[in-house]
């Protein structure tokens, strides 16, 4: 496989440091640095300001306040009814389907392996309980927040660290297991058709994830926080759950054949947070 440049130069990257010094200056309250630089990535990347919360680009205190910013109340709405899966994000569709043999697609010729995505263990049992999946790819000007494709109940959160490789197009169809080796945020919820797994994937410009139950989740060792024996945590379709502080990737799982994908999806088509993905064939007893 031919390496491009740019992608080679991800490997010799010192991504930690880098993530280190965005973290810092994304999170700069000095004017005369943060205004400057929010103003430049609304036009770079022409930021829809109408939809808005805060429409004042000066208004919000440092570049990841804006980055993550909130929208008007109307700005999204939900697509359906309870048995409709409703994308979590606004980005790009790169792939979706159903796994083969506890395999996924990454991109074409190139798959990977669902445990080894959830830093679960090979001899586990996921590979029987997942398999209907979709790949969401946020750019930079994006709505950054994660929501709820199905109502469910958090059952557990898995922090697997990783290297911090780029998940735009080009990176994703050279770099092998691309989503295996990034840092990754897993949050299982038990939903009326059984376990649903959201994925959230970091990337080289992704300083730290945030889930509305942890809070900000800072890098380091391997992590998993079980809520067996906690008060429920129960979200809504549509429900905000967490946040990418600077974008990456969204990986949403269900088990096979437990929808029917909405005809009009596309790969590499957009979506915007709340369109539908597709729609549950039964609302049986969740798992």
């Amino acid at each position: 496989m031919r390496v491009n440049l740019s992608v080679w130069v991800q490997y010799v990257l010192p991504q930690r440091l880098l993530a280190a010094l965005i973290y810092h200056v994304a999170r700069c309250t000095w004017p005369l640095v943060k205004n400057p630089l929010i103003r430049w990535f609304a036009n770079h990347y022409q930021v829809n300001v109408d939809e808005l919360e805060q429409p004042s680009l000066s208004a919000y205190p440092n570049f990841n306040d804006f980055f993550t910013r909130a929208l008007q109340q109307d700005a999204r709405s939900l697509v359906g009814d309870e048995h409709t899966v409703v994308s979590p994000v606004d980005g790009y569709l790169t792939e979706f389907g159903t796994a083969a043999a506890g395999r996924l697609i990454q991109a074409k010729g190139m798959d990977y392996r669902l445990d080894e995505l959830l830093g679960e263990p090979p001899e586990g049992a996921v590979n029987l309980v997942l398999g209907s999946f979709a790949t969401i790819y946020l750019a930079p000007h994006n709505y950054h927040r994660v929501h709820m494709p199905l109502a469910g109940t958090l059952k557990r959160t898995r922090y697997v660290p990783g290297r911090r490789f780029s998940v735009n197009d080009l990176t994703v169809t050279r770099i092998p297991r691309l989503f295996c080796r990034n840092e990754r945020v897993v949050c299982w919820f038990d939903t009326a058709i059984g376990p649903m797994v959201l994925v959230l994937v970091g990337a080289l410009n992704v300083s730290s994830i945030t889930t509305r139950w942890l809070g900000e989740i800072q890098s380091g060792e391997r992590r998993l926080w079980q809520n067996s024996g906690l008060p429920q945590r129960r979200y809504g379709r549509g429900d905000e759950i967490a946040r990418f502080n600077l974008g990456s990737t969204v990986i949403v799982l269900l088990p096979p054949a437990a929808l029917t994908w909405n005809e009009e999806l596309t790969a590499n088509g957009p979506l915007r947070m709340g369109q539908s993905l597709g729609r549950i064939r039964s609302l049986a007893t969740g798992a």
